[in-house]
C-alpha cells in the first residue's frame, strides 16, 4: 500500500506539469479539489463515523488547515512549477519535513540537535544546488518560480504544526477532511469564467492526469497515508515517503524529458539525505509544561 502512496505522489508532479499546459494554476488546484471534494463526500456520507465533528474552539484552526494545506501549498506549488520542473519542484516539496523542524523549533519550542541542523543545511544545499545548476546550464528554471515554490512545504509545515492537537481529540481522517473541505471554500474567490471555459477545453490526456490528481494522489492518497499511519510507526512511513521525490524524478526524465544527470542526482541525495537526518528522533521540548498548554488548545 505504501508502496503504491509513493508512486501516487511521486507520479502527481508529472501530472501536475502536463496538466499546466493547458490550464492555470489556479484552474488546476480548483479542479483537482472539486474531483476530490466529489470523492470525499461520497466516503463521508457511506461513513458517517468519519463525518468532521470540532469543538468551537477549535474551528480557528480547522480554517488555518484549510488555507495552508489547499491554497496556499497548492497554488505556490503549481505556480513554482509552472516556471521551473517537476523534479525541481519534487525535491522543494521533500524538504517540507525538514520547514517543519524549523516551525516546530520557532512555535512548539522543541529544540532541534546538531544532527538535524545539519539535515536541514543538507537538504536545503541541494535544493540551492538543483536550482543553480539548472540556471547554469540554460535549464526552465526561474528564480521565482523556485522561491514560491518554496512557499508550499512552509505551508505544509504550518498546516503538520497546526494539525498535531487536532489529531489528539479526533481522528486523522477527520481532520484530512475538515481541511480540504475548508481550504476548497477558500478557493471560491479564484473560480472566475476564465476557470470554466479552461475546464471546457481540457484535453482527453490532461482529464486522465486530473483524476490522478484528484482521485489518486488526492483521496486514495491521503486514506492510505491515514491507514498506514494507524497501522504502524510513523517512522516507517516516512521512509517509503523518502521515495517520493525518487519516483518523480524518475517519472519525470521518462515522460518529460527532464534531464536525469549528475547535478539533480546530487542534489536529490543531498535532498533526501538531509531530511533523513531531520526526520531523526527530536530531542525533548525545553518547556514541557507550556507543550501540554499548547496541545490542550
Amino acid at each position: 500500500m505504501l508502496a503504491a502512496l509513493s508512486l501516487l505522489w511521486g507520479l502527481a508532479f508529472v501530472g501536475i506539469k502536463e496538466v499546466l499546459r493547458e490550464i492555470s494554476p489556479s484552474t488546476l488546484t480548483i479542479l483537482r479539489f472539486a474531483i476530490a471534494d466529489v470523492c470525499l463526500a461520497v466516503v463521508l456520507i457511506a461513513v458517517p463515523s468519519t463525518r468532521p465533528r470540532f469543538a468551537g474552539g477549535d474551528l480557528w484552526r480547522v480554517a488555518v488547515l484549510g488555507i495552508t494545506g489547499v491554497p496556499m501549498y497548492h497554488l505556490a506549488l503549481n505556480w513554482g512549477e509552472q516556471r521551473t520542473g517537476a523534479q525541481i519542484a519534487a525535491l522543494i516539496v521533500a524538504t517540507a519535513q525538514v520547514m517543519v523542524a524549523l516551525g516546530s523549533e520557532a512555535i512548539l519550542r522543541e529544540r532541534v540537535t546538531a544532527r538535524r541542523w545539519v539535515g536541514i543545511a543538507l537538504a536545503l544545499g541541494g535544493v540551492a544546488l538543483l536550482a543553480a545548476t539548472q540556471q547554469t546550464h540554460g535549464g526552465r528554471t526561474s528564480v521565482p518560480g523556485v522561491l514560491v515554490s518554496i512557499l508550499a512545504p512552509i505551508s505544509w509545515a504550518v498546516y503538520s504544526i497546526v494539525a498535531k492537537p487536532l489529531t489528539e481529540r479526533a481522528s486523522s481522517l477527520q481532520v484530512t477532511a475538515a481541511g480540504m473541505l475548508a481550504g476548497s471554500i477558500a478557493l471560491l474567490p479564484f473560480l472566475s469564467g476564465r476557470t470554466i471555459r479552461e475546464i471546457g477545453h481540457l484535453s482527453g490526456r490532461a482529464w486522465a492526469w486530473m483524476t490522478l490528481l484528484g482521485v489518486g494522489s488526492g483521496v486514495a492518497g491521503y486514506l492510505i497515508f491515514v491507514w498506514a499511519l494507524g497501522k504502524m510507526d510513523a517512522t516507517k512511513v516516512a521512509v517509503f515517503l523518502y521515495a517520493v521525490p525518487v519516483v518523480a524524478l524518475m517519472a519525470a526524465w521518462a515522460i518529460l524529458d527532464e534531464p536525469l544527470g549528475s547535478p539533480v542526482l546530487i542534489a536529490a541525495a543531498l535532498v533526501i539525505g538531509g531530511v533523513v537526518l531531520a526526520q531523526q528522533e527530536r530531542s525533548k521540548p525545553r518547556r514541557p509544561a507550556v507543550l501540554r498548554e499548547r496541545a490542550n488548545g
